[in-house]
Formats: C-alpha cells, structure tokens, sequence
C-alpha cells in the first residue's frame, strides 16, 4: 500500500512540475488563453497598453466603447484600450497608467473615456471575479487601490484564488466569489468618481487633454438618464464641473429598434467612426 501510495505522489509531482511551469508561461503571457476564456478583450486591452506607440489619441471605454473602437483592432491616429464594463474605471484607470509608463517619451494629445452612463454606476459587481481580479492581480495593481476599492475587492470571499495556475487561466469562478450585495447607484459610483479623479490628474500631470464622451443612448432611455443627473451627488459636480458637463452635453438618442438590449447595438447596426476620429 505504501508502495502504491509513493508511486502516486510521485506521479502526481512530476504532472505538477511539468504543467505549472506552462501555467506560469501563461499567466505571463496572456495572449496564449485570451482567444478561449472569457474577457478576453480585456487581456487584448492590457497587452496594447504596454506597448509603445505614438499616436494621437488614447481611447478608453466600456462594452459599447468596445463595439463603436475595438481594442482588437488597429488604427492609424490612435489606440482603442475600450473592452468593458466589468473591469470598472479603476480597470480603465490601470490600462491608462500602463500605456503612459511606456509611453512616457512620447504621450497621446489626448485621452478619450468613451463610456455608457449606466456603466459609471458599477462599483464591484458579480463579474470582478473573472473581467477584474484575473487580468489585474492585486500583486501588480493594489499599489493603486484607494481604500474604498481595497474594501470592495477584500470583501469577495477566497478573492486572492483568482489568481492561482489553473484558476487565473481558466473561466472558472467559484459561487462563493460572489461580491457581497451593495445597492447599485442610479448615478455615478463611488469607485468610479474617485477613478475620474486619478485619470483626469495624470492627465493634468502629463499636460494630456482629458474627454468624457458618452456613447449613444437608447431614445426610450432619456428618463433613466435624466435619473442619472438628479442623483448625482453634487460633489462630483464641483470637483469635476467640466468633465461632467461636456459628458452630460454629449449624449445623443438613438432609435430603442437599433439595440438588441438596454445599451448594446444590434448586428448591421454600429455607428462607423462615431467620433470622427479616424479622419484626422
């Protein structure tokens, strides 16, 4: 028996020394699972925030940021990181200090967060385990946590497993990584204006100019919006009286029979260049 028992463990540790070396080559290099798990826009954003290029402008974004300038796809005149709603904007925030780091020498005239308003009301939610804390572990990113994010993030059951070979690599997320229920703002969130802060200060730091645009709406949605603007706290407002005005300013209302739901664009039915950016 013991004999048998030996020859197990040592089956077991020679599987383990062959496969965790490619967990860790994976985990390193995200591109080899991004195709296959789920989120994998958000890996594709992440890698082309870490590499050089010179261009004119950095846009940022959420779901539909993503379906009006894939980060998948590449332009001329400027970078898409948009992906989506779930990394948050301390998601967005991280991508944007990524590609300033290596592009320190030579900076983007301008930022562009490109974003649905329903989507700043995100604070943490269900998804974290998987779009948040997989592609942006705690040992590369904590060191931007704000106390309310540390919070939140500490506060998901067993959160430090997103992160083991295996786990980080896999669509896996276990029930009980479930964020702790927390009634979800009909206006700005928390985690989303204290990350409006640190974007809009780097770029004031780096002399960046710094746009928030909101993508299209649905034209049965203007009550939902005009909800958004009564709730939101008048803080906000006076810290970033600019930046929320033009945002307020930019939303347009598309036809509801354009969307296959609350804010997504159905198939036939995206806005070429919505910006006019690839024309410059």
């Amino acid at each position: 028996m013991k004999r048998f028992i030996c020859k197990v463990l040592v089956f077991l540790l020679v599987i383990a020394l062959i496969t965790i070396p490619v967990e860790i080559y994976k985990i390193h290099h995200a591109s080899v699972y991004a195709e296959r798990i789920n989120g994998g826009e958000v890996y594709t954003a992440i890698n082309k925030s870490q590499t050089k290029k010179v261009v004119k402008r950095l846009v940022l974004g959420d779901s539909v940021g993503h379906q009006l300038y894939p980060c998948e796809q590449y332009y001329d005149s400027i970078v898409s990181l948009a992906c989506n709603k779930a990394i948050t904007l301390a998601g967005q925030f991280f991508l944007l200090k990524n590609f300033v780091e290596i592009n320190i020498d030579d900076l983007p005239e301008e930022i562009i967060l490109l974003i649905t308003p329903f989507s700043l009301s995100n604070d943490v939610d269900k998804y974290a385990y998987q779009y948040f804390l997989k592609p942006f572990p705690p040992s590369n990113y904590s060191k931007f946590y704000t106390e309310h994010l540390f919070q939140r993030i500490h506060s998901i059951p067993m959160y430090w497993t997103a992160n083991i070979p295996f786990i980080q690599t896999s669509n896996y997320t276990p029930q009980w990584a479930v964020v702790p229920f927390q009634q979800e703002p009909k206006s700005i969130s928390q985690l989303s204006y204290e990350y409006l802060l640190k974007i809009d200060s780097v770029a004031n730091t780096n002399n960046i100019k710094f746009r928030m645009l909101s993508t299209p709406v649905r034209d049965d949605r203007q009550c939902d919006v005009a909800t958004f603007w009564e709730n939101l706290p008048a803080e906000y407002m006076s810290k970033l009286p600019k930046l929320l005005q033009s945002y307020k300013e930019s939303i347009v209302y598309l036809p509801h029979e354009w969307y296959y739901d609350a804010v997504h664009f159905g198939e036939g039915k995206i806005p070429n260049d919505y910006l006019n950016l690839l024309s410059d």
